[in-house]
């Protein structure tokens, strides 16, 4: 079968944009779970849609492909591309362009009439057996209804369709532009922006640049579709079946779990569905990245106390760690808290510390001093925050001591790190004095 660059079964591709660009570099004998003909063929497509973001190196095990991408330096997510290249058969393509046309008039048809109009108007001449079926006139026809296309109303025993007027998105470039790279479907966003080229009344650029991100997190969206899923089952109060892959040994393991939220965090983008598993009976936060699949389920009758239980949990979630995830049973918390310290002209200092605080309280103690208290499920979550503000920090103390000798533990490193580094250079001076001492 010849090599074709349109994407029939996304979850491959997705899997080698997560190898090359989020689990790792591999090299291609890494890539077990494939055949070397399918690694080249997914390989061959990223490389299309990704075209000047494919870099490789050579390596002691081998020649190393990877996507590079320096969210800083470009305008829109190219990621958005492996969405709009899905695979198509013949009868698909003609019968988009056929029924668009037949419907752009606005008036209402029956099933039989736009299928005659396809038979005696737009194939005439054709051969009998290249004209669709009405079976599959009815399914394109509830796809299009299901995507916002095409409308239907029942006329007696008869079925109506005509096709929805289009959308103005007339002076909506910026917004667009900004939904597309800033929202968790921000695909929707894409997908929108591109039709605003296609309209020869609006002059606008291409690529727009009027918005650039100092944090871009752009891998989320090869996930967009899971996302939407997620959104729809919480809206719904379905359940889920959840295909994952785990990350010790990378075997794939289902679950069945009731969402209730997703979170995305603000160091890396890295999103967490928030979840009830029923067997069980825990919440728990599953990472987007190792979901190889969703299937929507039944309605989860315990829906809405579930949420409730969360959104009290949620008071005490700092990052994504549950405490039930251990011992279903157990909800205790651990106290941190931490001083600072900050000049008369450092306000800005205790600004941030009031910002993102989150879950935490902040008293101001002083002009010059602050204190942080927050009861939390996981301490060692809030560490790397706290290290931000290293050189401000005149106490620290946690209910769990094990934090608090590690939080000094790393000071001591850092100061012996760099005390010896300071040392070197010394040495190395003093040392390049004597030399020219000498000469």
């Amino acid at each position: 079968m010849a090599y074709s660059e349109l994407i029939k079964n996304l979850d491959t591709l997705r899997m080698y944009i997560r190898s090359f660009y989020i689990y790792g570099f591999k090299t291609r004998d890494k890539f077990f779970a494939k055949s070397p003909r399918t690694y080249d063929d997914e390989k061959r497509r990223l490389e299309n849609y990704l075209d000047g973001y494919m870099s490789f190196r050579s390596d002691e095990n081998g020649k190393v492909t990877f996507v590079s991408i320096d969210s800083r330096r470009i305008s829109h997510n190219p990621l958005y591309k492996i969405f709009k290249a899905k695979s198509f058969t013949a009868m698909d393509i003609s019968l988009h362009f056929m029924l668009m046309d037949i419907l752009s008039d606005g008036t209402k048809k029956t099933l039989s009439a736009i299928l005659d109009e396809i038979i005696f108007v737009y194939l005439k001449g054709f051969s009998s057996e290249v004209a669709p079926e009405e079976s599959t006139l009815r399914k394109k026809l509830k796809e299009y209804e299901e995507l916002g296309l095409v409308s239907s109303e029942k006329n007696g025993k008869a079925m109506l369709y005509w096709r929805n007027k289009m959308t103005e998105l007339s002076g909506m470039e910026d917004a667009l532009s900004f939904f597309s790279e800033a929202a968790p479907l921000g695909v929707v966003g894409s997908f929108l922006f591109d039709n605003l080229s296609s309209n020869p009344h609006l002059q606008i650029q291409t690529e727009s640049e009027i918005f650039s991100f100092k944090h871009h997190y752009i891998t989320a969206s090869i996930e967009s579709d899971f996302v939407e899923q997620v959104f729809e089952a919480i809206r719904e109060h379905r359940y889920l079946t959840i295909e994952q892959k785990r990350r010790e040994d990378g075997r794939i393991f289902s679950s069945v779990e009731v969402p209730l939220m997703i979170y995305q965090s603000v160091q890396g983008g890295r999103m967490y569905l928030m979840a009830f598993r029923p067997h069980g009976k825990y919440f728990l936060a599953l990472r987007f990245d190792y979901i190889v699949s969703m299937k929507t389920g039944g309605i989860y009758d315990g829906f809405l106390q579930r949420r409730s239980e969360f959104e009290n949990l949620r008071k005490f979630i700092w990052g994504v760690a549950l405490k039930q995830n251990k011992k279903h049973n157990d909800t205790s918390t651990t106290h941190v808290t931490f001083r600072i310290h900050f000049e008369d002209d450092e306000k800005f200092i205790y600004s941030r510390l009031v910002r993102e605080k989150r879950i935490g309280n902040v008293t101001l103690l002083d002009n010059n001093n602050a204190q942080f208290d927050a009861d939390i499920f996981d301490p060692q979550e809030i560490i790397p925050w706290a290290r931000t503000f290293i050189s401000r920090i005149t106490f620290f103390d946690c209910t769990e001591k094990s934090i608090v000798r590690h939080f000094f533990d790393d000071i001591r490193k850092m100061n012996a790190l760099y005390a010896e580094k300071s040392s070197d250079e010394n040495s190395k001076k003093n040392s390049e004095g004597k030399n020219d001492a000498v000469q």
